[in-house]
């Protein structure tokens, strides 16, 4: 079975990062001052072996070992300092006391008056210790000679030791304390986001007039409360909205099934008022206008869908445009006048085809008698547009025309067919979702004085 640890919150994940850094900080730093003292302990180490070895050398080359006394090699009674010098055979002639006996401390025979360097380990008084040792060559009465001057390691490691210690044991009250502020201060931080979370979880679905307090400053916290508030102010007009569309589209369901429900009333109680030919006849009309407005329900319902992916492919706008006002020619006595330059998108040709259709069955609703259909491409962009010559769309409702179930006064005769009040919003659904855009235009046409609707999509772009 396996067991899942719970993720920790931001506070302690930030608090662990930070803790984390500082204490690698720390540690590099730490490095770097013990190297940096070793470094200093160790070279001074060297120098004070050739200071002692020299003051020896020089004494040496004036009169060589003929004066040369035990305290001149002698050290302060420790194994710390040591000095040994030896003939031009190698054999010791003088030694310090610590080390009387002993052979040649090294096998290195330098030059007189160049120095060798090393480090080695030597046995002294039943210990091994490190030594550096500094060795010269020179060239005084009965030489040549060789002066060794050895100098323990051990006051280096120990320093090191110790200070690596005490930087360890400080570096831990620091982490402690540095955890605790980072902590604490983290905390403080995200206060603002926790009083945020609060307020919207008191928001309900009824009711979105509540909005998140602003901190101050310009900061992240101060832009994540400002894109809330604005997510809220879109969700309360999202609801807004769509409170408004069940309200409408109840209203207009309601209509046509008063009409039926009326028509059966009064054939069944007054059958001599209605005949059964009529009542078919009030049936059917409203049965119609029923499953239109269902069926412009659903499609509405499937433009707003981000969901609902439909097939796209190369779509001639000019070819459905053709087709769609030779239809309307066909189908009364109306003056249709076509102009189509080629014009390819890439969407569903079923979608673009039904928002062609909606605009050319509003100007046929509309129109005095012609209206003209034209594709053409303009800055990247495919567009139709169909014109009409009646009465257009009075400025106040040029914006509002693409609402759903909004209707123009003259409109509401339901001259062609009827009208659910979605066709429009149909057509500028179906735009959007094809990355254009549905608008209305005021274009100076004496020929077609009425209303001017376009359709603008992208380009398809040739591979």
């Amino acid at each position: 079975m396996t067991i899942r640890l719970p993720r920790s919150g931001v506070r302690a994940r930030t608090t662990l990062i930070a803790v984390v850094v500082l204490t690698l900080a720390l540690a590099l730093a730490n490095v770097m001052v013990i190297v940096l003292l070793s470094w200093s302990l160790d070279k001074a180490t060297t120098q004070d072996a050739r200071s002692a070895g020299r003051q020896v050398a020089n004494e040496l080359a004036k009169q060589g070992t003929r004066d040369l006394t035990p305290s001149d090699v002698a050290s302060s009674g420790d194994a710390a300092s040591m000095i040994q010098v030896l003939d031009a055979n190698g054999v010791p002639v003088a030694s310090d006391p610590a080390i009387v006996g002993y052979p040649a401390l090294t096998p290195a025979r330098p030059v007189p008056g160049q120095d060798v360097v090393e480090t080695t380990t030597i046995r002294v008084n039943g210990s091994k210790q490190d030594y550096r040792l500094v060795v010269r060559g020179v060239n005084g009465p009965g030489g040549p000679y060789t002066v060794i001057s050895a100098r323990s390691l051990a006051p280096v490691t120990e320093a090191s030791t110790r200070l690596t210690l005490l930087l360890g044991l400080a570096a831990v009250p620091m982490l402690a304390i540095s955890a605790f502020a980072g902590y604490r201060a983290v905390g403080s931080a995200l206060k603002p986001v926790e009083q945020m979370r609060r307020t919207v979880a008191e928001i309900s679905t009824r009711d979105l007039s509540l909005r998140v307090g602003l901190p101050p400053g310009n900061d992240e916290v101060h832009r994540l409360a400002t894109t809330l508030n604005s997510m809220l102010d879109r969700l309360a007009s999202t609801q807004e909205a769509q409170r408004r569309f069940v309200a409408d589209a109840s209203h207009e369901l309601r209509s046509p099934l008063n009409t039926i429900t009326t028509a059966l009333e009064v054939s069944e109680h007054h059958p001599e008022t209605m005949s059964t030919g009529e009542l078919l006849g009030v049936v059917s009309q409203e049965t119609a206008r029923l499953r239109e407005l269902v069926d412009d329900l659903l499609l509405l319902a499937r433009t707003d869908d981000a969901t609902d992916n439909p097939v796209r492919t190369e779509v001639d706008l000019d070819d459905l445009a053709h087709a769609e006002a030779e239809r309307a020619r066909a189908g009364v006595k109306l003056r249709v006048e076509i102009r189509t330059e080629p014009a390819k998108v890439r969407g569903n040709a079923a979608q673009l085809r039904r928002a062609i259709r909606n605009l050319v069955d509003n100007a046929r609703e509309h129109t005095h008698g012609q209206i003209r259909v034209c594709t053409y491409t303009m800055d990247g962009m495919a567009v139709v547009e169909v014109s009409d010559d009646g009465p257009g769309v009075p400025p106040a409702d040029q914006e509002r025309i693409f609402e759903r179930f909004v209707r123009r006064d003259d409109s509401r005769q339901r001259r062609v067919g009827g009208s659910t009040g979605l066709g429009l919003a149909i057509v500028a659904g179906i735009a959007a979702r094809h990355g254009g855009r549905a608008r209305y235009v005021n274009v100076a046409d004496e020929e077609y004085p009425g209303a001017h609707f376009r359709i603008e999509l992208p380009l398809e772009v040739a591979a």
